[in-house]
């Protein structure tokens, strides 16, 4: 049957992994009609293809603006001043950054929403439907899942727009509803996805897709989101009161993120790194989808199909990325002496310690809080200091342009699933002690001290826990996230940035009140639908 108005990008997708196995190829095509197309087994497979592409395809998801307001948003530190509104809490519906993460995010559930809808009558063999379809939803669950958590109450659309029907917007719905649809993909997914590199007639579930243990890893998560929103709102914060219309207990929600974090690390083909060594090498540009990552946005070297990461992340024209912009989000001393260990091999062997560009050498001072910068020129040290310090998470000295990064984005891994476990059952039990197997699961792996949660008060628990989920997890997109889940955004964004202009930061303000818990949807949106008052 003809396939109607359907344009094919053809792009070929290498990813280099030290695996001896094949990786997910992403070949994005854009369709403006469906009708015609799901019609066999490599429609399903092309149109879920696309689907993951829609992850990194347009600027506004995590090929650049998501990944930078996230930690504009959070207490780590500074990005440029286009994101200026999320480093004071000043964020409008007008927001140019916001906009372009509604469309782009939108655009994905949009890819998602037809796998879902249309692979179902296709003639083929179920097991690879089911994936397929698994995949779509695990897909579908992460896109709405981060705009509950940076817009709220949003449009829930789960089907296809019809040809022949015009686009007509949709009203919000409530946060019960939302993430009702979430954990239902979810589960369908972990049902349904395979295990990681798993062969099944003659089928493999390639390197960076969804997984089982990936679908539970999220559907943990969300629980563990919704339990301690849930809790921060019953003792008064006001950021997450939308919560308390959650059916379920907190300990119910809490229990249930314990169940799944038992069920991801239960599953096949991943694993934490043995020792300091391997750790470090999680982050290497060539170890993409290494077994300590359950799920990655995948890199690229291949033109117009990377992402901007090591751009992001890395000092500009340091050799480190790739040309054109570059610097944007670094951290700022307190955050590194009030927010985390410093001394925790973790962060002293993931921060970039020398860097030089054109006319400078920089070397990281004795407090890991800044460098000092030594003249290439001259060879005279300067008597300024760089009060900032560069992560060496995202580092790619291949890269050729800002898009070509061969760096993965890491959404959610193995490391994240053992604090989420710890921090479930020590609320579970209101035991602090109850944390300290999983803790120590990670802090052994890098000759880190033993934690006991002896005699600790949950209070004091919680303050720990940020401080080791910012040491294991800084500059991966989850700190927003935590300081509004854990009610302590003001005072954490206070603390770094200072409650004035020029208090801490020149120019920066951290108070964050109540309705910057989450940012106001577009005014795009909001222009052009009427059924959002």
């Amino acid at each position: 049957m003809k396939i109607k108005a359907l344009i094919w990008i053809k792009v070929l997708l290498l990813f280099i992994c030290v695996f001896s196995c094949d990786v997910l190829d992403e070949d994005p095509f854009v369709q403006t009609d469906t009708e015609n197309y799901y019609q066999n087994e490599e429609d399903a497979i092309d149109g879920l293809t696309a689907a993951y592409a829609r992850l990194k395809s347009g600027n506004g998801y995590y090929k650049q603006k998501f990944l930078s307001t996230l930690f504009a948003a959070s207490d780590q530190g500074l990005a440029t001043f286009e994101f200026n509104n999320f480093k004071n809490g000043t964020v409008t519906s007008t927001d140019p950054n916001t906009q372009l993460i509604w469309k782009d995010i939108y655009l994905a559930i949009r890819e998602a929403n037809n796998v879902i809808a249309n692979v179902p009558t296709i003639d083929m063999n179920d097991e690879l439907k089911f994936r397929i379809i698994g995949e779509a939803k695990f897909l579908r669950a992460l896109h709405y899942f981060n705009l509950v958590r940076c817009f709220g109450e949003v449009p829930l659309r789960l089907q296809p727009v019809e040809a022949t029907e015009a686009e007509q917007g949709l009203p919000v719905s409530s946060i019960v509803d939302i993430y009702s649809n979430i954990i239902e993909d979810l589960q369908y997914a972990a049902n349904n996805c395979w295990d990681r590199n798993e062969s099944r007639n003659g089928n493999i579930n390639n390197l960076g897709r969804a997984t089982k243990a990936s679908s539970n890893a999220l559907l943990a998560k969300v629980y563990l989101r919704m339990g301690s929103c849930k809790r921060t709102a019953q003792t008064g914060n006001e950021g997450n009161i939308k919560y308390l219309a959650l059916p379920g207990s907190v300990s119910y929600y809490y229990q249930l993120a314990k169940a799944h974090c038992d069920a991801s690390l239960n599953d096949n083909g991943f694993n934490l790194s043995s020792n300091l060594e391997n750790w470090i090498s999680n982050f290497d540009a060539d170890n993409g989808n290494n077994p300590e990552m359950l799920f990655d946005v995948q890199g690229s070297d291949e033109i117009g199909q990377g992402t901007a990461v090591s751009n992001l992340f890395t000092p500009r024209n340091s050799g480190l990325s790739g040309t054109g912009f570059g610097g944007t989000n670094k951290l700022k001393p307190r955050f590194i002496n009030f927010h985390l260990n410093k001394n925790d091999p973790r962060f002293q062997n993931s921060i970039l310690r020398n860097y030089q560009n054109t006319n400078w050498e920089y070397s990281i001072n004795n407090g890991s809080t800044g460098y000092i910068p030594t003249s290439l020129n001259t060879g005279n040290t300067a008597n300024w200091r760089l009060w900032q310090v560069w992560t060496a998470k995202y580092i790619d000295p291949n890269a050729t342009t800002p898009y070509t990064s061969r760096q993965n984005w890491h959404v959610i891994r193995l490391a994240d699933v053992y604090l989420m476990r710890a921090e479930a059952l020590a609320e579970i039990f209101q035991n602090p002690e109850m944390a300290s197997n999983d803790i120590n699961s990670l802090r052994n792996r890098v000759g880190m001290s033993a934690f006991n949660g002896s005699g600790m008060t949950m209070d004091a628990f919680r303050t720990l826990l940020l401080k080791e989920r910012a040491v294991e997890l800084y500059m991966e997109g989850h700190r927003f996230f935590d300081l509004t889940r854990f009610g302590v955004y003001n005072e954490y964004c206070s603390n770094v940035l200072g409650a004035t202009t020029a208090q801490y930061v020149q120019g920066a303000i951290g108070s964050r009140q109540p309705e910057d818990y989450t940012w106001p949807i577009p005014v795009s949106e909001t222009s052009s639908n009427s059924n959002i008052n």
